[in-house]
C-alpha cells in the first residue's frame, strides 16, 4: 500500500509548478514553514509506562543496517548515548531478541546511502521522496546500526545528535523486528529548545543554522499527529547527551 509519506509537502511543491524555478526553494521553505498542525500529540517518552508506542512514518531512507552500537562511523557531532526497551504492553514484559534499527541523518542533514545535496533542498528533497522506498545510490552506511535486545529488553546505541534537513524536524527513526515482522515503525524527537542550543552553539552544527522545522510545522507529525510518547529528553553531561526511551509492542 502507498504509504502517505509527504503528501502535504509534495502537493506544496506541485503547487510550485508555475513559479519561477530559480526560487523555488526559498518559496517552498517559506510555503511549509508557514504550516500549521493541529492537535500534534508529541509528548516525553516515560520509561514507566507501558502505552502503546504510536506509528510514524518509515520514509524513504531505511536499509537494512549492521548489527553494531557504535553506529557514528566518520560523522562528528554531540555523541548521544542512546538506550532503548523494548516491551509488551501487557504488564510492560520485556521483549527478548528483538531486533531494533536506528537510522538518522548527520550533522549536516546528510543519509548516508542518499544523495548528500538534498539537506537544503526542500523541493528536491520532496521530489526525490515521492515513492513508498528509494534505493540507495552508494554503500554509504554512517548512522545506522542494529541490535538485539539483551534479556531486559534493552538496546543500547552510541551516536550523535541528528542534524536537520528540509523539510523535517531533527529526528530519528527506529523499526523493531521481532523474527522476520515488523513490529513497530515510529521516529523519535527531541525538545526544540535542546536542539536549538546545540545547533548554536556546537561546531559541528552551527555552520547549518539552526532548524526552522518543528512540531507545528512538520510534513510528518502533520499527517501522523499521534505522537505520545516519541519525545527524548536527553540529559547533557559535558559532551554526551544521554537518553533512554521505551518502546512498547502490542
Amino acid at each position: 500500500m502507498r504509504r502517505r509519506r509527504f503528501t502535504v509537502a509534495i502537493g506544496a511543491a506541485a503547487a510550485l509548478g508555475g513559479i519561477a524555478w530559480w526560487q523555488r526553494n526559498t518559496l517552498a521553505r517559506a510555503l511549509l514553514t508557514g504550516r500549521q498542525n493541529e492537535a500534534v500529540a508529541l509528548t516525553a517518552n516515560d520509561p514507566s509506562t507501558c502505552l502503546l508506542t504510536p506509528e510514524q512514518e518509515e520514509g524513504p531512507f531505511f536499509v537494512r543496517a549492521p548489527l553494531r552500537r557504535d553506529i557514528r562511523e566518520d560523522r562528528a557531532g554531540l555523541t548521544l548515548e542512546l538506550s532503548l526497551q523494548v516491551v509488551r504492553t501487557d504488564a510492560c514484559v520485556p521483549v527478548t531478541d528483538a531486533l531494533v534499527e536506528i537510522w538518522h541523518c548527520d550533522a549536516a542533514g546528510r543519509y548516508s546511502g542518499y544523495p548528500e545535496d538534498l539537506s537544503r533542498n526542500p523541493v528536491g528533497t520532496m521530489l526525490f521522496v515521492g515513492n513508498d522506498h528509494v534505493e540507495p545510490v552508494n554503500g554509504k552506511t554512517y548512522l545506522r546500526g542494529a541490535q538485539r535486545s539483551d534479556a531486559d529488553g534493552f538496546v543500547r546505541f552510541t551516536t550523535v545528535l541528528p542534524g536537520w534537513y528540509e523539510p523535517r524536524v531533527p529526528h530519528i527513526h527506529v523499526k523493531a523486528f521481532v523474527g522476520e515482522t515488523a513490529f513497530i515503525t515510529t521516529q523519535l524527537y527531541f525538545p526544540t529548545a535542546l536542539t536549538e542550543a546545540v545547533y548554536r552553539e556546537h561546531p559541528d552544527y552551527a555552520p547549518y543554522g539552526r532548524s526552522p522545522y518543528h512540531s507545528g510545522n512538520d510534513v510528518v507529525l502533520g499527517q501522523f499527529p499521534d505522537a505520545q510518547g516519541l519525545l527524548l529528553t536527553p540529559a547533557r553531561s559535558g559532551d554526551t547527551l544521554r537518553a533512554t526511551g521505551r518502546l512498547a509492542i502490542a
